[in-house]
């Protein structure tokens, strides 16, 4: 390692010219500080606003297998330079944890740093001077042989901070499968790669430290977000953001809606939005709420993400709000959702218009644990599922008789809340809000990190969805979607047994196993109920259809075609580009987001969905 003096380079940001000095030493890994002074602009509104530190963050991380790709450099000998002493007694950390012993510091002051090995008759040591023309520290003497008793060597590690693990691990936070590292992560590969044992809290301390170098510490993120908010709205004209905070400046809300998404659900989407809210597990908690629909090729498709302190009926009458500016108004619109009070009572304030149903699954997991009976769970979800009027009163007949509890416990929760045949709108094939679940399932370790870094994780994933989706949709070789042509592919089968005889050019008579259905061709209904509800055709209008020798794509709602889908994903979500290359407005970077007033409750955060009072079981 040598050292260079480096003279002051010039840094090119969005055709601004910024001087930058470096005081990095060459292969000294993690220990660069880059201080930008922005020359005089054109305009007085506009500054390249950076926090300090801004320049360290980073939005993506690495994923190599081990440590030995990304582990600071540890190679040390006579004549060597460092910037500091700190920076030196660092890398020393990273060589002994490496060379597995120990050391310990004989003498230290302004001018002179002298290191030897813990074990006082060893040979090893290393002494660095600084140098007279600045703070840089030379090594002058190393000798590198160890002459311990083997019974001394390796005990305690006491070079193993919870830093220098954190040094290590920050570069790999992100694994292959694409989750964070957790503690027991760090504890198996310090165990694997060094050899060395580390209690779980040091771990955890040391993947905290690691976050707070990868992506800034929570504090800091929270004052970038008006400047982070601006430029995804520039980057992706149309986007909506809505950032509140209190009368003293500290965090309450903050609202997401990538205009991509919003066109796509405008235009391509059916008109059901599944929305939930799911715990954050970083310093300061919170909840994440997601608005989630879902695309023709069965997809999810998000719309919407806000954050807020908790689940209450002020927080999700703001997302609902945002959601509203975002959306306007839509026709026939539905939500779908667990049985948590605020949001029933934030949708019937905020879209009156729109029809409010529940999750049948969440539905029938809250009869299971209240009634300990999974055949009676089984039974409702029948009914809810069932698409006609006789088919729903067989399946409440069966439950009455088998449990009267569960019955009334079903008919006082609203069938047309649960019930496909009772909901006052078209559900479609969405019963569930698994959509919505499943975005919470991919940002399960994401939710650790801090908010700014959250939102941009959320924003570079809908970034490569959009553009593999689009990609996609394009290949595929017939005029529906690919879950649309199973359904109907599996239809098809079931019409070849199928009697069907005309009443006129549109209807017909269809029989199958001593049963009887009418379907009309021109209106695109069939007695079962099927053709109207999901707007795909049912196994007897497809057997009509081909009495007609009409095309079976016809008959499917756009929303299901190859066209639409690609029209959903052709509006790409673009990159913010790294905080330090920002370009903002000085009334917003000077506004002040100081940390919201709620603390995570200390323990280990719950890996579960919060259950509201009207699901919580009784004994």
């Amino acid at each position: 390692m040598q050292n260079v003096d480096e003279e002051p380079e010039q840094i090119q940001t969005h055709g601004r010219r910024v001087q930058g000095v470096s005081c990095t030493a060459p292969d000294m890994a993690g220990t660069s500080e880059v201080r930008y002074n922005v020359t005089a602009s054109d305009s007085d509104n506009v500054t390249t606003w950076v926090i300090p530190g801004a320049d360290a963050y980073s939005f993506g991380t690495g994923t190599s297998s081990t440590f030995a790709a990304q582990e600071p450099r540890t190679m040390i000998y006579k004549g060597q330079f460092f910037p500091s002493k700190k920076d030196l007694k660092r890398l020393v950390s990273h060589f002994s944890m490496r060379q597995n012993f120990e050391w310990k510091v004989k003498r230290s002051n302004k001018t002179t740093l002298h290191l030897v090995c813990i074990i006082d008759e060893c040979t090893w040591k290393l002494r660095a001077v600084r140098r007279d023309e600045g703070t840089y520290f030379q090594v002058r003497s190393f000798v590198n042989e160890h002459s311990c008793p083997l019974e001394e060597i390796h005990r305690r590690h006491r070079q193993a901070s919870a830093v220098i693990i954190g040094e290590v691990v920050a570069p790999r936070l992100q694994q292959h499968d694409g989750r964070l590292m957790r503690p027991k992560d760090i504890i198996a590969d310090m165990k694997t790669i060094y050899g060395i044992q580390i209690m779980y809290s040091k771990a955890h301390d040391a993947l905290q430290y690691a976050l707070s170098l990868s992506y800034g510490t929570h504090e800091e993120t929270f004052q970038l977000l008006p400047s982070f908010a601006y430029i995804l709205e520039q980057q992706n004209p149309g986007t909506i953001t809505d950032l509140q905070c209190a009368d003293d400046g500290k965090f309450l809300y903050f609202f997401m809606s990538l205009w991509s998404s919003i066109r796509g659900f405008r235009r391509c989407m059916r008109p059901v939005i599944a929305v939930d809210g799911t715990h954050l597990k970083g310093r300061f908690g919170g909840t994440m709420f997601v608005a989630t629909a879902q695309d023709g090729n069965e997809q999810v498709y998000p719309i919407a993400f806000g954050y807020g302190d908790s689940e209450n009926n002020d927080s999700w009458e703001w997302f609902l709000e945002c959601l509203r500016g975002a959306l306007g108004h839509i026709d026939d619109l539905v939500f779908i959702s667990d049985r948590h009070a605020s949001i029933e009572a934030g949708i019937s304030k905020v879209f009156p218009y729109a029809t409010h149903t529940i999750c049948c699954w969440h539905f029938g997991e809250n009869m299971k644990k209240r009634f300990h009976r999974k055949d009676v769970a089984d039974i409702m979800d029948s009914a809810a599922r069932s698409y006609s009027e006789i088919q729903y009163d067989r399946h409440m007949e069966e439950l009455r008789k088998l449990h009267k509890g569960a019955y009334d416990y079903a008919i006082d929760a609203g069938p047309h809340k649960w019930s496909r045949v009772h909901c006052p709108q078209r559900r479609y094939r969405l019963m569930t809000t698994n959509v919505a679940e499943c975005i919470n399932s991919c940002l399960k370790f994401a939710r650790q990190l801090p908010l700014m870094t959250l939102a941009e994780f959320i924003r570079n994933m809908l970034q490569k969805w959009f553009h593999d989706r689009h990609t996609a949709a394009q290949s595929i070789r017939h005029r529906l979607t690919d879950a649309a042509h199973g359904v109907i592919q599996k239809r098809v089968e079931k019409c070849n047994y199928m009697t069907v005889n005309a009443v006129d050019w549109n209807i017909f008579s269809v029989k199958h196993k001593g049963k009887q259905w009418t379907v009309n061709l021109a209106r695109k209904t069939c007695t079962c109920n099927k053709f109207q509800m999901d707007f795909l055709p049912c196994s007897h209008a497809l057997a009509a259809a081909r009495e007609r020798n009409l095309d079976f794509t016809s008959l499917c709602a756009d929303y299901y075609k190859r066209e639409t889908l690609i029209d959903a994903y052709s509006v790409p979500i673009m990159p913010v580009g790294h905080p330090s290359s920002w370009v903002v407005p000085s009334d917003i970077a000077a506004r002040v987001v100081l940390n919201p007033k709620a603390k995570r409750q200390s323990g280990c955060p719950m890996e579960g969905r919060h259950v509201s009072s009207s699901e919580r079981t009784t004994t």
